[in-house]
């Protein structure tokens, strides 16, 4: 079991013709009111239809020529916060008397139209902060990202996962790390995209991790999952009383 808590180890957790062609005849052999017998006829022949066939017009009409070209293709950073700078008052799983992070999942979700995404999104790289990585064993530790999309409430059960990345983190503080996906996904316009950077269990090696945040405005909230801890489906950060810890975690990629 652990306590969620600060880098000070005691705060409580540190998306619709008739023509007239034919002949009439005028009398029938009588007298005309002048006294002439005989009778009147229509003038002799027959009246045909102008001479020759009338042809489309020479030639075909051709399309436009050349080929309509798609959109250009753009490029897209998918963030929620207008800063990516790191302060300290992160929350985290952990050994309240070490401080040894536990296993924690720290979430963020995007809804593609929200963004203007009108075509297949390809996700090429996610970036996520690190407030501090201490590692109990060497000076490296190994964390997850995974790519997810959402069919309905924010619950594990309906995520489906599309990308996962494992990212080498060396000891340090206060960086910004980018992380290549490869091979990128590809998401379609109308769906929601859920981007996860997963912290493994760190009893074992004596490992330290503190997801990197600050308190600049966001639109849309950060979440974390511990369940060492009894957070057992992610939850805002604001409902583990850490309303000022906006995870900076973005996805950038093309469509």
């Amino acid at each position: 079991m652990g306590t969620i808590g600060a880098m000070s180890r005691l705060r409580l957790f540190s998306l619709l013709a008739g023509g007239l062609l034919g002949c009439a005849t005028a009398g029938d052999g009588g007298s005309n009111p002048d006294g002439r017998g005989g009778t009147i006829d229509a003038p002799g022949g027959t009246i045909d239809a102008p001479g020759g066939t009338i042809d489309a017009p020479g030639g075909t009409i051709d399309a436009a020529g050349g080929p309509i070209d798609a959109p250009a293709q753009q490029t897209i950073t998918l963030q929620q916060m207008t800063s990516t700078a790191i302060v300290a008052g992160s929350p985290s799983c952990n050994v309240t008397a070490t401080g040894v992070t536990r296993e924690n999942s720290y979430y963020r979700v995007f809804r593609l139209s929200d963004f203007g995404v009108i075509r297949p999104f390809t996700a090429q790289r996610v970036d996520f902060g690190v407030e501090e990585a201490n590692s109990g064993v060497g000076t490296t530790q190994a964390v997850q990202v995974r790519l997810h999309t959402l069919n309905g409430a924010l619950l594990t059960a309906n995520l489906t996962p599309i990308a996962g990345q494992t990212v080498t983190v060396n000891d340090g503080t206060s960086v910004v790390l980018p992380v290549a996906l490869s091979p990128a996904p590809v998401i379609q316009p109308s769906a929601t995209l859920v981007v996860e950077v997963n912290v493994p269990d760190g009893m074992a090696a004596g490992n330290v991790f503190f997801i990197g945040s600050n308190a600049t405005a966001e639109t849309g909230p950060s979440y974390i999952k511990a369940t060492a801890c009894t957070v057992n489906e992610p939850a805002t950060m604001a409902s583990i009383n850490f309303p000022n810890a906006h995870v900076v975690l973005t996805v950038t990629g093309v469509f």
